[in-house]
């Protein structure tokens, strides 16, 4: 089997698609990543003896040249461009793509493996961007929820909203240009599934994430916890005994001098708004390494 994996981000969406090539070569598979043309990105996969195809500008001097919200239109369409160009010759006979990172990057990389009629996997390493009636979406800068408004659906409707406005030209001038139909960017890249050459119901931005049910796993002789369905998970969730490696938790400490590295000018640029409120509210963010 020959899988391409493709991203576009900072390490944080780089480095879990490294691991994954590294077990999915061990179960027989050839894998190449597609990844921003960033130095230690090359040298984190020529690290595990993984083929690294450069797709875009560097992802470091475009988070550092902090775009303004005016400018996402044209940086999505750089973006798309860019996956076209690179990820259609990566995946050329290839039998699976999953795409993740950049919503406009992974928009491209699923419309690539739409055009060649592969199967493709769009993922997400968090939850802040899947829809829930359980929280409300991240607003987008210069694009503020109505004040009043509470409804978590009716925000996430307005989200899509956003999106559409924000990448939708830019995701369907260049689909035309391979010759694929229009698609709402609000489901180009949502979380799901896809077969052959169209995207299926799966992929949908309605399909919502719920909270974490009991916990009622055999053997408990009553629900303790809470814990996300097997259904919301790509692995199992650990057992809350465990605890991360004691360099993993050193290593998210952040050092002296260092500074908050936002990764996505689409979408960590964006700041959880209050329901109701006009102002956007302070995130709190992690360093990279």
């Amino acid at each position: 089997m020959r899988v391409v994996l493709s991203t576009y981000g900072s390490r944080g969406d780089v480095e879990p698609l490294v691991g994954l090539a590294v077990q999915l070569r061990a179960l027989g598979a050839e894998v190449r990543v597609c990844a921003p043309p960033d130095e230690e990105f090359g040298d984190l996969l020529a690290g595990v003896g993984v083929p690294v195809v450069p797709v875009g500008p560097s992802a470091r001097e475009l988070t550092a040249a902090a775009p303004q919200p005016s400018s996402f239109p044209r940086y999505a369409a750089e973006l798309i461009a860019g996956q076209l160009d690179a990820v259609m010759g990566a995946a050329e006979g290839c039998d699976v793509l999953v795409a993740t990172g950049m919503l406009p990057a992974a928009a491209g990389a699923l419309s690539v493996a739409e055009k060649l009629g592969i199967r493709s996997l769009s993922v997400t390493f968090q939850q802040l961007g899947l829809p829930s009636p359980h929280h409300p979406p991240i607003a987008y800068p210069g694009r503020p929820f109505p004040p009043g408004v509470t409804d978590n659906r009716v925000l996430w409707a307005l989200d899509a909203e956003s999106i559409n406005a924000l990448f939708g030209a830019a995701l369907n001038t260049n689909r035309a240009a391979i010759g694929l139909p229009p698609m709402s960017a609000a489901t180009s890249s949502a979380t799901g599934r896809r077969g052959g050459s169209r995207a299926g119901p799966s992929c949908s931005r309605q399909a919502w994430l719920g909270r974490p049910g009991p916990d009622r796993r055999p053997g408990r002789s009553a629900p303790t916890g809470r814990r996300w369905p097997r259904s919301c998970c790509v692995t199992p969730s650990p057992r809350r005994s465990r605890r991360c490696p004691r360099e993993l938790r050193e290593f998210a400490q952040p050092g002296p001098g260092s500074t908050p590295q936002p990764a996505d000018p689409g979408d960590l640029n964006r700041q959880p708004q209050r329901a109701g409120s006009t102002t956007p509210r302070a995130e709190p963010t992690a360093t990279t390494g």
